[in-house]
C-alpha cells in the first residue's frame, strides 16, 4: 500500500489545492468518477467483519474514526499512534482527480480497498441509498448526526480551504443559500440524515450524535466498542476517552488532518514516512508542525463546539433554517438541540 503514489507525485499533490472535477449521480453532486464508482459499489464484495464510518460532511468523521481506530487496536494507543488514523481507513469514493491518477497510473480507491487485508474500516460520505446494497446485513456501519446548522458552519470553512477556486471570496451568506437548496457535494443533509435515522434501530447500524459525544465521550466510547464486538476493560476505554478528547485529538499530528494537508509552505519542506494509505506519509516532526500551524479559520479540527452556529447565522438565517427542519423532519421523531 506504501507505493500507491510515488514519492515525487505525493509531493506535488500535498502543495496546492487538488483540480477535483464534479459530477451529478441520480442528482446527488459527487467527485469526478464518482458516478463510476457509485456503480461499481453495486457489486462491491461486502465483508462480515467489515466496519463503517458513515457521515454526512463534518458532522463527526475525524472524531469517530479515531474512536475505532482505538477499539479495533484494542486500545493499544503506541500502535495507533504509528501512522495517520485516516491511513488505513480511506473514503471509498473519494480519488485523486482524473488527470492526475491515470497520468500516474493509479487505481480509483474502491479497487485499493479491495485489496485491504481484513478487519476493514471503510469511509464514506455517500448517501445511504448508494452504498453497497448488502451493507446492512453483513457490516457494521456507524452513522454520526449533527445538528445541520453546526454542519453548515463547520462544511463553509471546509470548503473554503480544499476548493482551489471559487470558493475564497464567498461569504457564509452565499453559502448558506446554496445549503439551504440542497444543491451541494453529497447532497441535501436531510435526505442523507433521514435514510439513517429510519435505520437507526437496525442491528448491524449505530447511529451518534456528535452533541451526545460532547456530552458523554467516555459513555459513546463504550457504545461504540461494544458495538463492534469488543469488551475493552474501564481503564482502556478511560484511556481510550482521554486521546480521543477535541483538544488532545487537535494536537496530536497522527490524528488530525491538517498534519497530512498542510499549507504549501509545510508541505513543501515535508519528509516522507512509511505507512501511508496512499503513498509516502509525513515524519512525525513534520506533522507536529504543521498541525500546530494550520490556520485556524480553514483547519479540518477547527473548534469542535457545539452551538458554533450561533456566532454566524442571523436571525433571518436562522428562521429560515428551522423553517426548513421542521418542512424535512416532521413526523419522523428527528430533532435538534436549539
Amino acid at each position: 500500500m506504501d507505493k500507491l503514489i510515488p514519492d515525487e507525485v505525493y509531493q506535488k499533490l500535498t502543495t496546492k489545492p487538488l483540480p477535483f472535477g464534479y459530477v451529478e449521480h441520480e442528482g446527488i453532486t459527487l467527485y469526478e468518477e464518482g458516478d463510476d464508482v457509485v456503480k461499481a459499489l453495486k457489486t462491491f464484495k461486502v465483508r462480515d467483519d467489515d466496519s463503517w464510518i458513515v457521515t454526512y460532511p463534518k458532522a463527526g468523521t475525524t472524531w469517530v474514526q479515531e474512536i475505532m481506530s482505538c477499539v479495533m487496536h484494542d486500545g493499544n494507543l503506541e500502535e495507533v499512534n504509528k501512522r495517520h488514523t485516516a491511513s488505513p481507513m480511506p473514503f471509498i469514493e473519494f480519488n485523486l482527480p482524473k488527470t492526475i491518477r491515470q497520468l500516474n497510473r493509479l487505481p480509483l480507491t474502491y479497487q485499493v480497498v479491495e485489496l485491504i487485508q481484513s478487519p476493514r474500516v471503510i469511509k464514506s460520505h455517500l448517501p445511504g441509498q448508494l452504498l453497497p446494497p448488502n451493507i446492512w446485513d453483513k457490516s457494521k456501519v456507524v452513522y454520526v448526526i449533527r445538528n445541520p446548522k453546526d454542519v453548515m458552519v463547520s462544511y463553509f470553512y471546509f470548503l473554503k480551504r480544499v476548493s482551489p477556486t471559487g470558493r475564497s471570496g464567498q461569504t457564509f451568506s452565499e453559502y448558506f443559500d446554496e445549503m439551504m437548496s440542497g444543491k451541494i457535494l453529497y447532497g441535501p443533509w436531510w435526505d442523507h440524515y433521514l435514510f439513517f435515522w429510519k435505520l437507526r434501530h437496525h442491528p448491524n447500524v449505530l447511529l451518534l450524535r456528535f452533541e451526545d459525544l460532547k456530552r458523554d465521550l467516555r459513555g459513546n466510547v463504550e457504545r461504540v466498542s461494544k458495538f463492534l464486538g469488543k469488551d475493552l476493560p474501564a481503564e482502556t476505554l478511560d484511556a481510550i476517552t482521554d486521546h480521543c478528547t477535541f483538544a488532545n485529538m487537535k494536537k496530536n499530528p497522527m490524528a488530525n488532518p491538517d498534519s497530512i494537508l498542510a499549507p504549501p509552505e509545510q508541505a513543501a519542506d515535508t519528509a516522507p514516512r512509511e505507512g501511508s494509505f496512499m503513498g509516502k506519509g509525513r515524519h512525525p516532526h513534520r506533522l507536529k508542525q504543521a498541525a500546530d500551524t494550520a490556520p485556524q479559520e480553514g483547519s479540518f479540527m477547527r473548534k469542535g463546539k457545539v452551538g458554533d452556529w450561533k456566532s454566524h447565522f442571523t436571525v433571518a438565517q436562522n428562521e429560515a433554517m428551522d423553517a426548513l427542519i421542521r418542512d424535512k423532519c416532521y413526523g419522523t421523531g428527528l430533532t435538534f438541540d436549539q
